[in-house]
């Protein structure tokens, strides 16, 4: 079984079709998405039309951007998300933006999920979670001590997740934690887009990193000529553009 993992899309389908595109080439059999659909890039509704229409979706969580749009998001600075006032502006924009469809896919979206595949107990979500679904112990580079405490309360031999756009694969008392990394934030890297692959055959597990070149050129000029909320800020930190 092979399985491609993404995470923080972020409204960049450019880098979202490149990724899948590879995919197909590579005979993926299913995709896991770990969250963060939406948020920060150009293009929110063709975003989430083009992963609620895959026929091959294993499985998918909300992250932290979605919950902005379909429970609460700060109406006051500061604030304990430490969202700016562009910031809260780029999200009003971007869920204006949103078809009553995407916005009933994203709903029908859990926190976390648990799945079995070929004997391998995986549990997908954005980060780790509180008992109120609040991510919680934030670590923008953690280590295998730092991850066996942040899941201490999941019994998965994979956890895959996202939210610090870092790549990363750690082994620690016989559970995988992946983090592949932000599909479509490149960030110093301009113009490539991650993802991972997970292979599981008769209960091994294989993963690597997947990171493949993507026209960037098309995503920046897209954001320059729309000049939505906080756009200047969006390309110096999430596309590195100085």
């Amino acid at each position: 079984m092979k399985i491609g993992v993404i995470t923080d899309i972020h409204n960049n389908v450019i880098a979202l079709e490149a990724i899948l595109a590879k995919f197909k080439d590579l005979h993926i059999d299913g995709i896991i998405c770990c969250g963060d659909m939406i948020g920060i890039g150009p293009r929110p509704e063709e975003t989430v039309t083009t992963m609620m229409n895959l026929d091959n979706l294993f499985a998918c969580v909300r992250g932290n951007h979605e919950r902005y749009y379909l429970e609460s998001m700060p109406t006051t600075v500061p604030n304990d998300e430490h969202m700016d006032w562009g910031e809260i502006e780029l999200h009003k924009w971007e869920h204006n933006l949103l078809s009553k469809e995407s916005k009933s896919f994203l709903d029908s979206l859990p926190y976390s999920q648990f799945l079995e595949i070929c004997g391998i107990r995986i549990y997908v979500s954005h980060y780790c979670l509180n008992s109120d679904n609040i991510y919680v112990n934030y670590t923008p580079n953690p280590t295998a001590e730092d991850l066996d405490k942040m899941f201490s309360n999941i019994d998965a031999d994979l956890i895959l997740f996202g939210h610090n756009h870092t790549c990363s694969i750690v082994n620690s008392n016989n559970k995988w934690y992946v983090n592949c990394g932000s599909l479509g934030c490149p960030s110093k890297d301009k113009d490539v887009a991650r993802a991972g692959i997970v292979e599981i055959n008769s209960g091994v597990v294989d993963i690597k990193h997947l990171q493949i070149n993507y026209d960037v050129n098309t995503v920046i000029a897209d954001i320059e000529a729309q000049k939505y909320p906080d756009y200047d800020m969006i390309l110096k930190y999430f596309y590195g553009i100085e």
